[in-house]
């Protein structure tokens, strides 16, 4: 039963851009000896397939499927031609059947996919109306990007604590005011990029937390009624921390400072246009004695203030932070981390969240995991 709205648009994109489109004579086969032509819709010209398919039931064309390495297809007249829409397993066909030339086929199938790219917009302004409505009720699947953000901080974090050698540099030579010479201390290099690559290694590890926090909350205590899952993911990482992890725990709070003060003093002046919180250290202000830093003595605690940004102990004690984060989590919610870790998507729905309670209860989620892990291999193969 399609809405008011959803009336409204059919009757608008019959009129307009899917006009000549028509739904197939019911109980007419096509003449299949008639020549059939094919082209592959780009996938930048339709990243999301369905929404093509959704246009066309908007105006009355019905698609069926799944079937063996297809996941949905639609037939339909074009110009009184016989042609259909599929979503195979290797992309999105458009074919069209009939006494054509090459020429003339190229010319249909291309007015065809321009037209239905074009009625998307439409799908989309109707779509978007209940989105966010939608989005707050639970009915969403998150993407687990987990193991990509876990790669780039693994990343980070080996070149931060096994930087590459960097030999010393020595050079002399002459010039109009006399003899000169340098000398670069190839130690001095590795250091600063091992500081360089600690400041990534800190942002990669934050965006992994943040992205977990939002993805642990399906298994934890997730309310749509109460949750705003639109504000909850656009909160900073501690206000995320605080409503997944809690403060009731007194561990849980000792982290949850440690890592303040270790994006305090080194990532936020990076992400900040370099200037650290109360600019003690990068921003000098001219009095009487000279140029002095804002912070004062309280520059020892900046790190600027050493020649070396950060030193081995630092860079050791920021990634022991991490390890005892890591296992923290692994220990308060392990069914949380261990679905993140299987790469699966997590779905907010009531359905999907009564399925975790259930297999929690018989302390087997893995059963869980190895079925929806099937399931998505089912669906990408288009195993049906």
């Amino acid at each position: 039963m399609k809405t008011p709205e959803e009336v409204a648009a059919g009757e608008r994109l019959s009129r307009t851009s899917l006009r000549d489109f028509k739904a197939a004579p019911r109980g007419k086969e096509p003449d299949y000896d008639l020549p059939s032509f094919m082209a592959t819709v780009p996938l930048e010209e339709a990243p999301i397939p369905v929404l093509l398919r959704h246009a066309l039931n908007l105006i009355g064309i019905d698609h069926t499927g799944p079937g063996e390495k297809v996941a949905w297809w639609a037939t339909f007249a074009y110009k009184g031609y016989a042609c259909s829409l599929v979503h195979q397993k290797f992309g999105l066909r458009l074919r069209i059947r009939g006494n054509l030339t090459d020429a003339q086929a190229n010319s249909l199938l291309s007015e065809m996919q321009e037209k239905l790219v074009s009625a998307v917009a439409t799908v989309e302004g109707l779509l978007i109306t209940r989105t966010r409505d939608t989005l707050n009720a639970g009915d969403v699947t998150v993407v687990n990007q987990e193991r990509q953000l876990r790669r780039a901080y693994s990343y980070f974090r080996e070149r931060a604590t096994d930087p590459d050698v960097v030999a010393d540099v020595s050079d002399s030579g002459k010039s109009e005011f006399g003899t000169w010479t340098s000398f670069i201390l190839g130690k001095n290099i590795m250091a600063m990029n091992s500081f360089h690559d600690l400041v990534a290694a800190i942002s990669a590890f934050l965006s992994s937390l943040e992205h977990e926090l939002v993805l642990a909350l399906p298994f934890l205590d997730f309310n749509p009624s109460i949750d705003d899952l639109t504000r909850i993911i656009g909160d900073t990482w501690g206000k995320k921390w605080r409503r997944v992890v809690g403060t009731s725990d007194p561990e849980a709070v000792r982290l949850r400072e440690r890592l303040a003060e270790v994006v305090e003093r080194w990532r936020n002046p990076y992400s900040h246009g370099g200037f650290e919180k109360g600019h003690s250290a990068t921003i000098y202000v001219h009095t009487p004695i000279g140029a002095l830093p804002v912070g004062l003595s309280q520059i020892r605690d900046s790190p600027l203030f050493s020649f070396h940004a950060a030193s081995e102990t630092d860079i050791e004690g920021v990634f022991a932070l991490f390890d005892e984060i890591d296992a923290y989590l692994d220990g308060t919610m392990p069914h949380a981390r261990a679905w993140i870790a299987s790469g699966l998507d997590v779905r907010f729905d009531a359905d999907f969240r009564a399925q975790v309670v259930e297999y929690e209860s018989k302390g087997n989620l893995q059963e869980l995991i190895d079925a929806h892990a099937y399931r998505a291999d089912m669906i990408a193969n288009m195993d049906f």
